[in-house]
C-alpha cells in the first residue's frame, strides 16, 4: 500500500513538472529554430557572432537534453544515459564557444563537427537499441542529419564561413523541430499521468466507501 501511495505521489509530481516544463521546452525549441533561421538569412555574420549564437543554442539545447534524461521515467536506462551524455557535451561545447568566441573558423568547425558526430551517434544508438518509443523516427532522422553534418564540417578542408553558416543554420532549425516534438511529448505525458492519478484516486475513494 505504501508503494502504491509513493508511486501515485511520484506520478503526480512528474505530471506537474511536465505540465509546467513543456512550455519552457517549446520556447527553447522556438529559440533554437530562430537562431538557425538567423544564421541562414545572415550570410555576412562575423565568426564571433556565429560562435556566440551557436554557443547559446548549444547550452539551451544541452540543458533541455539533461532535463529529458533525468525526467524520462518511461525510458530505458541506456536511453536516459545517452540523453544525459549528449546534454553534458552540448553544455560544455556551448560554454567553450562562449568563452573562446574569437576562435578561428577551423577550430569552430572542429568543435561543431565533433559535437555533431557524438550527438548523431547517440541519437542513432537510442533509435536502434531502445525499442519502440514515441518520436523514434524523428530521433533517427536527427541522428543521421547530425552525423552527416558533423562529417561534412569536420572533414571539409578549408570550409568557408558561408558554408559553415548554412550547415549550422539548417541543423539548428531541424533540432528546433526535434525539441518541439519533445515538448509536445512532455505535455502529453503530463496529461496522461494526471488523468491516471485522478482515476486511481477515484477508484481508491470508491473502495473506501464500499468498505465503510
Amino acid at each position: 500500500m505504501a508503494e502504491t501511495l509513493e508511486d501515485r505521489a511520484a506520478a503526480g509530481a512528474f505530471a506537474s513538472f511536465a505540465e509546467r516544463a513543456w512550455l519552457a521546452a517549446m520556447a527553447t525549441a522556438a529559440g533554437v529554430f530562430a537562431v538557425g533561421l538567423i544564421l541562414l538569412v545572415w550570410p555576412h555574420a562575423t565568426l564571433t557572432v556565429v560562435a556566440i549564437l551557436f554557443g547559446v543554442s548549444l547550452i539551451i539545447a544541452g540543458l533541455m537534453k539533461l532535463a529529458e534524461g533525468f525526467t524520462a521515467r518511461e525510458a530505458s536506462g541506456g536511453r536516459r544515459a545517452a540523453y544525459i551524455l549528449v546534454g553534458l557535451i552540448a553544455v560544455i561545447a556551448g560554454l567553450y564557444c562562449l568563452r573562446h568566441h574569437d576562435v578561428t573558423i577551423f577550430l569552430l568547425a572542429f568543435v561543431v563537427g565533433v559535437f555533431w558526430i557524438i550527438h548523431g551517434a547517440a541519437d542513432l544508438g537510442v533509435a536502434i537499441t531502445a525499442g519502440p518509443f514515441p518520436g523514434r523516427g524523428l530521433r533517427a532522422a536527427s541522428g543521421v542529419l547530425s552525423l552527416a553534418a558533423g562529417l561534412v564540417v569536420l572533414f571539409w578542408p578549408g570550409i568557408s564561413l558561408t558554408l559553415l553558416l548554412i550547415v549550422l543554420g539548417a541543423w539548428l532549425m531541424v533540432y528546433g523541430v526535434v525539441l518541439g516534438g519533445v515538448a509536445l511529448r512532455m505535455r502529453h505525458a503530463g496529461r496522461a499521468l494526471r488523468k491516471g492519478a485522478a482515476a486511481g484516486q477515484a477508484k481508491a475513494a470508491g473502495r473506501v466507501r464500499q468498505v465503510s
